[in-house]
């Protein structure tokens, strides 16, 4: 397969934030990372090497639930957004699906899944177009010890806003992960720490 859109989303080490360039290193978006500021998007994407450009999109993971809401456009002009939703499909398997209408008005539903035969990464994820099961994007996993996130390629071109969401929607993904791992591990720590033991 030949990938219609390919994308390199790499992170800072501290807080967390990404940033977005095509293969060839041009830089597309900038997106900022916040998981303590009430009434503020988990995920903001602009389109800027920074966050003092342009609103392209934003994601927020709704508490009390694992399922995260998706604002395509700028929320400076709400009449103009689309919102979708990235839902949690049961409680164990590590599989999301939105649903949205494309380009030409068609609505489909799109699921993202974990692969071992696609991608280069160690822990990868396909999405697939439901009605077709045909796999319209792969997101590959970057090195333990790299800044690099991951890559994304896109097989399906179904138009721009498509493009974007598919890209809100897997780092959505990958973030969720990174938080889960993170939490798990400071509960590990903490459990650790306060277990003294006998003899």
């Amino acid at each position: 397969m030949n990938p219609t859109a390919q994308y390199l989303i790499t992170h800072s080490f501290w807080r967390h934030n990404y940033d977005v360039r095509t293969t060839n290193k041009t830089h597309l978006y900038h997106i900022a990372n916040s998981s303590f500021t009430p009434g503020k998007p988990d995920l903001t994407f602009y389109r800027s090497p920074d966050s003092n450009g342009p609103i392209v999109g934003v994601c927020k993971f709704r508490h009390f639930s694992s399922d995260c809401e998706i604002g395509v456009g700028d929320p400076e002009r709400p009449n103009k957004m689309n919102w979708e939703y990235l839902h949690k499909q049961g409680f164990t398997k590590r599989v999301y699906w939105f649903r949205m209408e494309l380009d030409d008005g068609t609505k489909r539903t799109f699921t993202w899944k974990r692969t071992h035969s696609l991608g280069s990464g160690f822990e990868n994820h396909k999405l697939v177009e439901e009605t077709s099961q045909t796999v319209v994007a792969v997101f590959s996993s970057g090195g333990i010890f790299s800044k690099t996130t991951g890559y994304l390629d896109i097989y399906s071109n179904l138009g721009q806003r498509f493009y974007l969401m598919v890209l809100i929607s897997g780092i959505a993904l990958v973030e969720k992960i990174r938080r889960a791992k993170q939490s798990s591990a400071g509960a590990g720590a903490a459990g650790a720490a306060g277990g003294g033991g006998g003899c």
